[in-house]
């Protein structure tokens, strides 16, 4: 099998129960995106994939070991790797994302959403 990239991806999940569609899709489409943007850019060995139960609703992180990158300098040069479109899929899923990266230090994108 050829793959196009060499990255290990895990996934754990623990605890979630089904969600509403509109929170289960916004989770859905977040952890494409992320995981599209950890294999194509960011050259990680590792992604790790968490879905687990948060109150009634769920936390999904995704977390690798690339390249990072500083969140206010991609902002201010209008590239926002997805990032806009995941913050407004958490938005209006009634839940929020967060960002955490740096230069060399990997990157974690964490969206909750509530349960309905």
């Amino acid at each position: 099998m050829d793959r196009a990239h060499t990255a290990r991806v895990t996934f754990t999940s623990s605890g979630v129960r089904a969600l509403p569609a509109a929170q289960e899709e916004a989770l859905l489409r977040v952890a494409q995106e992320a995981l599209h943007n950890a294999l194509r850019h960011s050259g990680a060995a590792h992604v790790d994939v968490v879905l687990e139960k948060n109150g009634q609703g769920a936390r999904l992180r995704i977390t690798d070991d690339g390249s990072g990158f500083d969140p206010k300098t991609v902002r201010r040069a209008g590239r926002h790797l997805g990032l806009v479109s995941m913050r407004d899929r958490a938005g209006g899923a009634g839940g929020r994302l967060t960002v955490e990266s740096a230069p060399g230090k990997g990157t974690t994108i964490e969206m909750e959403v509530p349960g309905g």
